[in-house]
């Protein structure tokens, strides 16, 4: 680790800057993410836990011996379950994204509102003007910038569809 700080100091230095500097803000995230892991981890895994058994059993019974009807109905109910239970997974999180999703909404109208009601109309309206005409700018220097970039990949890709053909640029062929 002293070879790479030694290549790398500024790397080093911005590393523990920025995880001692956010540390004490990120720390309780850190603690909710690992609390929720392991309160899922035992909801979840004593319900998993037996399909899996079951699954795993049949799929080796497949595998070694010629399957009855009875390896073959156990081995479609297991799936038929695991599709639910991830199916109910997928229904919950899209219920969360959306929520979440309706409220970040409902917040940035009512901040908008507060912004307005706080700063009132006329400069509220010189305000939105002003950052309108700023993420303007921006998009006309990306769509500048972007452009450049196109027309020299299409310059370049013209160079090298000649460079193949013998004669067309110098040092082509033996």
């Amino acid at each position: 680790m002293d070879y790479l700080l030694d290549l790398f100091p500024q790397a080093g230095q911005f590393y523990n800057s920025y995880y001692y500097h956010f540390q004490p803000y990120l720390a309780p995230f850190y603690r909710i993410l690992l609390s929720s892991q392991s309160h899922f981890y035992r909801r979840i895994f004593p319900t998993l836990y037996p399909i899996y058994v079951l699954s795993n059993n049949a799929l080796h019974s497949l595998s070694t011996d010629a399957p009855n009807i009875l390896t073959l109905a156990i081995l479609a109910i297991a799936l038929i379950v695991a599709f639910r239970i991830l199916d109910y997974m997928r229904r919950t999180i899209m219920y969360w994204v959306g929520l979440a999703f309706k409220m970040g909404l409902w917040l940035a109208v009512g901040g908008l509102g507060w912004y307005v009601w706080q700063r009132g109309f006329d400069q509220s309206v010189e305000d939105f003007g002003y950052v309108w005409g700023f993420l303007q700018g921006l998009g006309d220097a990306g769509e500048r910038i972007g452009g450049q970039k196109a027309r020299g990949r299409e310059r370049d890709a013209r160079r090298m569809a000649g460079a193949g053909k013998r004669g067309r640029t110098r040092g082509a062929g033996w």
